[in-house]
């Protein structure tokens, strides 16, 4: 339990901190002050199970103060003290739910026992609001289990994200189940006996079904770990909306059933889901692939550990182990597939799960170099077309794209088959040939028109690229037209 003191006597306040600490090893002070204005103040800031307030104080007295905390902390108790013995504090101070008055100069008894009187307080109120969320659940739970869902069960289970259902079958007794699930699960639960099993409604803050089906296994495996031997985990899917909960329940009391008749297997949804769940997986290939192409390590990372999760349902670890190389050299292929080449494809080793997430990690960061490699060389070309009528270098453009000329030639020459030269004499051929057949334009127009100064050598490089001069081409062209 905590306690502020408010007293403007700073004696009195230290007397009164080294009395409660010395009497109670689990009372602590956290905070003092000492007129009303800081009392508010602080109060807000530590949020005090109990207050012991001085009523006469220069400033807002102690009446006014509290007046001002409980509208905040309606929960807050106060223990009034005064030097005064009037029936009108006293009065005043019940208006606001003081029951503790406190005459100064106090005796230590006196004191020490409207403090546990407090307390006893408090923690009837704590037993009170315990009890009542329990009674609430068990009503929502109810509701839920016999598909009877109404208005008051909607508004009591508002909440953000998805609920699934745990069906606990076991020759353990209920209360060792219960103990575990409060002791391991950190998401919040409500649970009811059905007959011989144990139903246990599970709220999880997931958006998506498959990051819900995913924590809904990886939880009900850990589970298995500490519940008894013959203890087997029927799962629903998780659901948004309250009015779908029913069928979660009826998922997981199937799938209950289901593992009765398995020996190996302790946990998992009902072989009806079956279906769902292979076309949940190859959802998830998919997305996988989406952000290993765009290079995104953390989100292609996440859903691998989606797959992972959903291929451990398996019954051998060598079946999903199997299954996840299958999976890995899949993306591995469709890497190498657009970038054309295996060159700076990882091989990788694929003995073990962790061995695989590297590789997912790798093949990303091989994706990221080859989109920075594809978009300097598309954004070299887009600049080559814009400026093919200047006097263009292969440093201009290097510089251009933040290349350093050495590197830039070796990559454009990867990217596109071709020197740059062989390029930017072909973009301006290209265009050429087009002026040679929609204008009147005379060739040495049309050699400066795309970046030759020297109308000779255009018509040479012309011939040598088309195999006929600037003039036959018009000629040849317009006469077959």
């Amino acid at each position: 339990m905590n306690i502020m003191i408010v007293d403007d006597e700073m004696i009195e306040r230290k007397a009164m901190k080294k009395f409660i600490e010395e009497s109670f090893s689990h009372i602590r002070v956290i905070a003092e002050a000492q007129n009303g204005r800081m009392a508010i103040e602080k109060a807000r800031e530590h949020k005090p199970d109990v207050m012991i307030m001085d009523i006469h104080m220069p400033g807002i007295n102690g009446l006014d103060a509290i007046e001002l905390i409980k509208k905040e902390l309606p929960q807050t108790k106060f223990i009034m003290v005064s030097a005064y013995d009037s029936f009108e504090y006293a009065k005043s101070a019940m208006k606001f739910g003081v029951k503790e008055y406190i005459l100064k100069p106090s005796q230590k008894q006196e004191t020490l026992e409207a403090l546990i009187r407090v307390e006893k307080e408090i923690q009837a109120e704590k037993v009170h609001v315990v009890e009542t969320q329990n009674l609430a659940n068990q009503q929502v739970i109810s509701a839920i289990i016999q598909n009877e869902i109404t208005a008051e069960t909607k508004r009591h289970f508002k909440s953000e994200g998805m609920s699934f259902f745990y069906m606990i079958q076991s020759q353990g007794s209920h209360q060792n189940l219960l103990d575990i699930l409060h002791e391991k699960v950190k998401l919040p639960f409500i649970t009811k006996e059905v007959g011989n099993k144990l139903a246990v409604l599970v709220h999880s803050e997931k958006k998506t079904t498959h990051h819900a089906k995913a924590e809904a296994l990886t939880m009900a495996r850990s589970l298995t770990q500490f519940f008894h031997e013959k203890t087997s985990i029927g799962i629903g899917l998780p659901y948004l909306e309250v009015t779908k909960l029913p069928i979660s329940y009826q998922q997981a009391l199937l799938a209950a059933t289901q593992l009765e008749k398995e020996a190996n297997v302790r946990y998992g949804f009902a072989d009806s889901e079956e279906r769902r769940e292979q076309d949940t997986i190859r959802k998830l290939e998919q997305s996988l692939l989406n952000e290993i192409m765009a290079g995104r390590v953390e989100q292609a990372n996440d859903y691998y550990m989606l797959i992972e999760e959903h291929c451990s349902l398996e019954s051998s670890e060598a079946a999903t182990l199997t299954r996840l190389r299958e999976l890995a050299l899949r993306m591995k292929q469709a890497v190498v597939t657009e970038r054309g080449s295996t060159e700076a494809v990882p091989p990788g080793d694929l003995d073990t799960t962790h061995d695989m997430r590297l590789f997912i990690k790798k093949l990303c960061e091989c994706m990221i170099l080859h989109k920075a490699k594809h978009d300097a060389i598309t954004l070299a070309k887009v600049y080559i077309k814009r400026h093919y009528k200047e006097s263009l270098s292969l440093e201009e453009v290097a510089a251009y794209v933040d290349l350093t000329p050495t590197y830039f030639t070796k990559l454009f020459k990867e990217e596109t088959r071709q020197t740059f030269i062989e390029y930017v004499t072909e973009a301006r051929i290209e265009k050429a040939k087009h002026l040679l057949l929609q204008t009147k334009d005379s060739l040495k127009e049309i050699a400066f028109e795309v970046g030759y100064k020297d109308p000779n050598y255009f018509s040479r490089v012309f011939k040598k690229m088309v195999n006929m001069s600037p003039k036959q081409f018009r000629s040849t062209t317009s006469t077959t037209k």
